[in-house]
């Protein structure tokens, strides 16, 4: 990222102070002057102190925002895309759309305490900062990775009404011995998402924070784009809800046509402002879209007759087996039902003798099932799909799994741990025709669309302003 947007001025932490450094010298060309570098609390000597910048001026009060151009299409951030099946892009957000992201947090009553592990440089970290500022919330923070304790100061000492965990960290902290005597009063709404969400795991969370009035949602997001679609108002089983303000959307098969109520297929989503495309990377910006500017997102996915989303696959995840097509999601959606099972990813593994890529599952215990080995899982797998899904890559146990910051299953990182592992199975479900009661879908032109509602902000206005 560094080489992509090569910055004029750093700030970092002290803790990274020697990796951020070293970083920026290999990334820095001949002749090119190093970027200041500014260190956060630290007691360094011989380095420029991030606190300097703040010692009064005495001119604080004859401050004024600068306009800084058009909102549409000044950049405001530089964000990180997942980089969960390839290598990380900038995306570049701008100030229109940081009015849009803080509109986007207005599901919960105010004010709220915001909490999840989220950095600042995902779409989920950044978007939650700035809808809560704007909405004169409490967005708590941590610099720790995720860990259960953490998890639990939040909600008992700070009080937070929302927070957010991709599945595995949710399904961690279900199993965590204190979870039986923490107090979850505060918790309004519980968030799952980022990755698939058993509805097992739901149904655990809802159960929890039932007694005390909270319950789970699941949401649907892309890095591009930020949040596409909650399900705020109603719990609809395997649906990531309907889309939120000024989103559209279409589902397209894979020759671009567009695809009715209940057809399954790509999920191309666009926005009431261009969306800005990737930095330093403009033949990437291209192919992102169609011709209607709408975002390939990559993912697999239909809307029912009630306009409710469901994400079924990753585009770029699926595979076939002997020209039978697999989805990895199918698979982990049983498995992840299986008793003792906290974590699992389903990866595509080439098998040299029948020269086709093949299914193997790798899957991390619970800490009380230590008992739970390959042959259970096979056997109830097997009682519940077709021949040419079985896993023949193998059932594998591991202690983690490789994942970003975020949470997400770098599945790349899955597949080199397993090259020449064993066997499995699932069944993808067909989905039946649907007659439409959904008020945001345009049968003509067969695109949904979110609700039209006015910004709580000027979108014209820049984030100076």
């Amino acid at each position: 990222m560094l080489q992509t947007t090569k910055p004029k001025l750093v700030f970092c932490d002290d803790n990274n102070f020697e990796v951020v450094r070293s970083a920026l010298k290999r990334v820095v060309v001949d002749g090119d002057r190093m970027p200041p570098l500014y260190v956060l609390e630290s007691d360094r000597k011989d380095v420029k102190h991030a606190e300097d910048l703040l010692k009064e001026t005495g001119q604080e009060e004859r401050f004024t925002a600068p306009y800084l151009g058009d909102s549409h299409t000044t950049l405001a951030v530089i964000l990180c895309s997942s980089g969960s099946s390839g290598a990380h892009k900038g995306v570049r957000v701008t100030n229109a759309s940081c009015v849009r992201l803080a509109a986007g947090y207005n599901f919960s009553p105010i004010p709220y305490v915001d909490f999840r592990f989220s950095s600042l440089y995902w779409t989920t970290g950044f978007s939650s900062m700035v809808g809560a500022f704007c909405s004169g919330a409490i967005r708590l923070f941590t610099r720790n990775a995720f860990n259960e304790q953490d998890f639990f100061d939040a909600i008992e000492k700070h009080r937070a009404s929302i927070i957010f965990t991709p599945p595995a960290h949710a399904s961690a902290i279900l199993a965590h011995p204190g979870t039986k005597t923490a107090d979850f009063s505060p918790v309004r709404s519980w968030l799952v998402g980022g990755s698939f969400v058993p509805e097992k795991l739901r149904d655990r969370v809802d159960a929890l924070l039932a007694p005390t009035g909270g319950r789970s949602m699941c949401n649907f997001g892309l890095s591009e784009v930020g949040r596409v679609s909650i399900d705020a108002q109603k719990r609809k089983p395997k649906s990531v809800g309907p889309l939120v303000s000024n989103v559209m959307a279409r589902i397209v098969d894979e020759n671009g046509k567009r695809l009715g109520v209940g057809e399954k297929g790509e999920i191309l989503v666009k926005t009431v402002e261009e969306l800005g495309g990737y930095y330093g990377n403009e033949e990437a910006s291209i192919a992102a879209k169609d011709a209607d500017g709408f975002l390939r997102s990559g993912d697999i996915g239909f809307f029912d007759e009630e306009c409710y989303l469901y994400v079924v696959d990753r585009q770029k995840d699926i595979f076939k087996y002997r020209n039978y097509q697999i989805a990895p999601s199918d698979l982990e959606a049983i498995i992840s039902r299986i008793d003792g099972v906290q974590d699992v990813c389903v990866v595509s593994v080439s098998d040299e003798d029948s020269a086709t890529d093949v299914p193997a599952a790798v899957i991390v215990r619970r800490p009380d099932a230590s008992s739970l080995n390959a042959t259970q899982v096979r056997n109830i797998v097997d009682g519940q799909v077709s021949d040419f899904k079985r896993l023949r890559g193998g059932v594998y146990f591991v202690e983690e799994l490789p994942k970003t910051h975020n949470g997400k299953i770098l599945r790349r990182k899955v597949v080199e741990m397993i090259k020449g592992m064993k066997r499995l199975s699932v069944r993808i479900r067909s989905v039946k025709a649907m007659e439409n009661h959904c008020p945001y879908y345009d049968e003509k032109t067969r695109t949904w669309y979110g609700p039209s509602k006015k910004m709580l902000f000027n979108p014209e206005a820049s984030m100076g302003q």
